[in-house]
């Protein structure tokens, strides 16, 4: 008599059931509440996960007014957003024997079988590795992994998970929290790739996609792999996706550029005294800028708006993420995300910056603007220092479609109110903005 002796191969457990119902502690699929939580969920099905992006809308152009590289949105999303439905951070997905230690991986790649989802590197062409083509023609998009700071590509890459919690029976416990967050961007080049050219984007197949690894699931994902012809486990093993659909307008409008800003503000000397007694400097900022007005610039474009609201062009002048941040410990942000003063580097933090000081800014007729604190949150109005482009310009002349405007701000040192004003130098930059939003 032969007696085959077949070994048991553990395999992980995916978690999917509402919070009300409840498993003895004898059971495969048990989460014991102290230690996690559980919910149903679907995965990366066609349509699901978000898009990352702080907009909701971008504006495609020419190569003139928007030169290949073009950054036209970026953003982050957690992980928690990125499923068909939220998860929270504790969320059991999945539940594994303590001797799967070593198995368990988190696989992430575009959407390498579907054209529009990952397929096409079209970005290569103009020095921007793993952006890839999108449903719209001149658009491509670009996906980091943040927790190993790589750009997703076609090729499925790895991370073993590692650290995870344990239940009280000593099993694994796979959680929403313990896959990466991502980063997005979207980038303007001359591809001729994609099917479309303006309107909501209405195609559902996602750009990449963020996949578990453990026993019993996605087994023939492998580092290098091809997700062109690799893909077990999706969708029900695939808790992570991000995706563009009915999330995003795409526009093609005539807009405008800067061709060139004052380079150098510099205030004369004061004393704190003069400050502390109202006392100001004042220094003119010239902004030149172009705006395509008529054709040929215009043709096939939706013809120029200035103003603050969706569609519209606007212009800003741009503080530093962290002069803003400076700004907002003093109490000198709006609710729209706007600043009332432009800060020094440095403030603060440098002994040698004078405090209690800042830059205001004004339109030539004196009419106070606030700086624009975060140029990809768009149609928030004044509020947010968004201002219609051609408010106070005035046209110098046209040239087959494209007319060009100069607008006159005024930049003034001043005290802080309720400030009180130390000695120090004052340094620190701004960037104009025009955008449609």
């Amino acid at each position: 008599m032969l007696t085959l002796c077949v070994p048991a191969w553990a395999t992980c457990t995916r978690i999917s059931y509402a919070p009300t119902t409840s498993y003895p502690s004898n059971s495969i699929y048990y989460v014991d509440p102290a230690h996690g939580t559980h919910n149903t969920w679907t995965g990366s099905v066609d349509g699901a996960g978000a898009s990352g992006l702080s907009v909701s809308a971008v504006n495609l152009n020419s190569s003139t007014f928007q030169p290949d590289g073009t950054l036209l949105a970026s953003g982050s999303a957690s992980i928690l957003t990125l499923g068909n439905e939220p998860y929270t951070a504790e969320q059991v997905l999945f539940r594994c024997d303590a001797a799967d230690a070593g198995s368990l991986f988190e696989f992430y790649a575009t959407n390498g079988d579907n054209e529009f989802g990952g397929m096409y590197e079209d970005g290569a062409s103009f020095g921007l590795p793993a952006a890839y083509r999108t449903y719209f023609r001149g658009m491509v998009i670009r996906v980091t992994h943040t927790q190993t700071g790589n750009y997703f590509s076609r090729y499925w890459q790895s991370r073993p998970l590692t650290g995870l919690d344990h239940d009280s029976q000593g099993k694994i416990l796979v959680k929403a929290k313990n896959f990466s967050d991502v980063r997005v961007e979207l980038v303007r080049v001359s591809n001729t790739g994609g099917s479309t050219g303006s309107g909501n984007y209405g195609y559902s197949q996602p750009a990449a996609y963020i996949a578990f690894k453990g026993p019993g699931f996605s087994n023939n994902l492998q580092d290098g792999r091809d997700s062109l012809s690799y893909y077990e486990g999706w969708y029900t093993a695939w808790p992570g996706t991000v995706n563009l659909y009915n999330r995003l307008t795409v526009n093609r409008s005539a807009t405008c550029a800067v061709t060139n800003v004052t380079p150098n503000v510099r205030f004369p000397l004061m004393t704190v005294a003069e400050l502390e007694g109202g006392g100001t400097r004042q220094m003119p900022i010239d902004i030149t800028f172009e705006c395509q007005t008529g054709a040929p610039a215009n043709t096939g474009l939706t013809a120029l708006a200035s103003g603050v609201k969706a569609g519209q062009t606007a212009m800003g002048v741009l503080v530093p993420a962290a002069n803003y941040q400076s700004a907002a410990g003093l109490g000198l942000t709006t609710a729209s995300g706007g600043a009332t003063f432009l800060l020094s580097d440095g403030y603060g933090v440098d002994s040698g910056v004078a405090t209690g000081v800042g830059v205001a800014l004004a339109f030539g007729d004196g009419t106070a603007l606030n700086f624009l604190g975060n140029e990809m949150v768009t149609a928030t109005g004044n509020a947010a220092g968004w201002y219609p482009v051609l408010e106070g310009a005035s046209s110098t002349g046209v040239a087959a479609g494209v007319t060009s405007y100069t607008k006159h701000l005024q930049a003034t040192l001043k005290k802080i109110p309720g400030r009180t004003v130390t000695p120090g130098k004052v340094n620190a930059r701004a960037q104009v903005v025009i955008r449609v939003q």
